[in-house]
């Protein structure tokens, strides 16, 4: 299981590379509420040798709740959490990698409601590794 992980979290970071080099814009989720974008790094198709990488698409996402205490503080920013997507889509293991600390708990309240397509390697469910940024802003 864990090179499996370890195999998905190389192949999504070397596409992202080649996402870069090329321009291509690489998958995100877009919101309309307080966050302006939040968005997942793994692409949605992409070739892997003999095989195939693809799924991995958000399908339901949950809103953050602007914590209080923070907008009455005007925090604003970006927190990035890293997630495991479990083989059927759920969220696994979930921790803060940065961002505003009064605004880290809300943020991880609503990506742990988030669910994905599975993602696909050789027509095999895997689980995968990956970055989400959530975004918090006042100016909405």
């Amino acid at each position: 299981m864990r090179r499996r992980l370890v195999l998905a979290a190389f192949l999504l970071s070397a596409f992202e590379l080649i996402a870069q080099s090329k321009d291509v814009p690489s998958t995100s989720a877009s919101s309309q509420a307080q966050d302006k974008s939040d968005s997942t790094k793994p692409p949605a198709s992409a070739t892997v040798g003999d095989g195939q990488l693809s799924g991995g698409r958000l399908i339901h996402k949950v809103q953050p709740k602007y914590p209080k205490a923070a907008k009455k503080a005007h925090i604003e920013g970006t927190v990035v959490l890293s997630a495991d997507i479990e083989k059927d889509g759920t969220i696994g293991h979930l921790e803060a990698v940065s961002g505003p600390a009064e605004l880290i708990p809300a943020a991880m309240e609503s990506v742990r409601k988030w669910r994905y397509s599975p993602f696909l390697y050789r027509n095999e469910p895997i689980a995968v590794r990956t970055d989400i940024s959530v975004n918090f802003s006042l100016s909405q």
